[in-house]
């Protein structure tokens, strides 16, 4: 059998990521300060437990506590020396566990590039691993445990070491919630056409979505689709004239259109150039 995991937090990521590993065999011993669900108790290899008779019998603990209490935490736990003990933020590096390092445990962090929303069951957890990325930091033989877990879980690494972990982070926040806000802009837009706001997100979603699978599936510069990818220089100056009642709507649009045109998307030097005239001094500069 194998040696038990340890997870300190059950939030949205712990309480997936705890069911993730014991449906793949792992046994997990889980402690939390909220109440934990029966839904997650009752999940076959869990056991729920202190912290302090967690950290006994594991030699590998997951901090899966907020990002502003993982140094508050790793600092206060009674931790031994050689003892393992990993984050699973994006945006901090392995200096959040000085407080546990300096008693003698070994620093980590396993961050799983993917979003984990509320009312996720646990039979769904293992799902939510499959085909991402895990970004990985640790010396060894951590990280290649780490490594190991992450694709006994159906996950892909990349490892973290001598990367900026803020633009990091910030190209996962990119990908992942400010797609939500581009879809909050888009309904906006909807709403100002004089279109149902009720009915924009059933509407623009299927968009989304097979924008969304376009990209997984093909070069950025084959998924594009709509005016900039045709070279549409009259469309793209109506949407800029009607978004003029919203400027800053516009300045999104023009910000994003921008980002497009950095693509190769095969249009001849003089339809680039009017496509970045159109949308003003931000795109010329790119």
């Amino acid at each position: 059998m194998d040696a038990p995991v340890g997870i300190i937090g059950l939030g949205r990521l712990g309480s997936a990521f705890a069911a993730a590993l014991a449906t793949s065999g792992t046994p997990v011993l889980v402690a939390s300060r909220r109440p934990i669900a029966d839904a997650w108790r009752e999940v076959s290899g869990i056991e729920v437990v202190t912290a302090e008779a967690l950290l006994a019998r594991c030699e590998t603990v997951f901090l899966t506590v907020p990002d502003r209490a993982i140094a508050e935490v790793a600092a206060a736990l009674p931790w031994r020396s050689g003892q393992a003990v990993v984050h699973h933020s994006g945006a901090l590096d392995l200096d959040a566990l000085a407080g546990a390092a300096a008693r003698g445990a070994v620093a980590g962090c396993l961050h799983p590039l993917q979003t984990f929303p509320t009312g996720v069951r646990p039979q769904e957890a293992l799902a939510l691993f499959r085909g991402i990325v895990c970004g990985v930091e640790a010396p060894e033989p951590l990280g290649s445990r780490l490594e190991a877990l992450a694709a006994r879980l159906g996950a892909q690494t990349v490892r973290l070491e001598g990367v900026d972990r803020a633009l990091y982070h910030a190209a996962a926040v990119l990908a992942s919630n400010d797609v939500v806000a581009l879809m909050a802009a888009a309904a906006r837009t909807w709403a100002l056409a004089g279109l149902p706001p009720e009915a924009a997100r059933e509407a623009l979603a299927p968009l989304l979505l097979a924008s969304a699978h376009n990209v997984t599936a093909l070069p950025l510069e084959r998924a594009l689709t709509g005016p900039i990818a045709r070279g549409d220089v009259a469309t793209v100056e109506r949407h800029l004239h009607a978004l003029a009642t919203a400027p800053d709507l516009a300045v999104l649009y023009r910000a994003l259109a921008g980002e497009l045109l950095t693509l190769d998307l095969g249009h001849p030097a003089e339809v680039t150039e009017a496509l970045s005239r159109a949308l003003g001094e931000d795109a010329q500069a790119r």
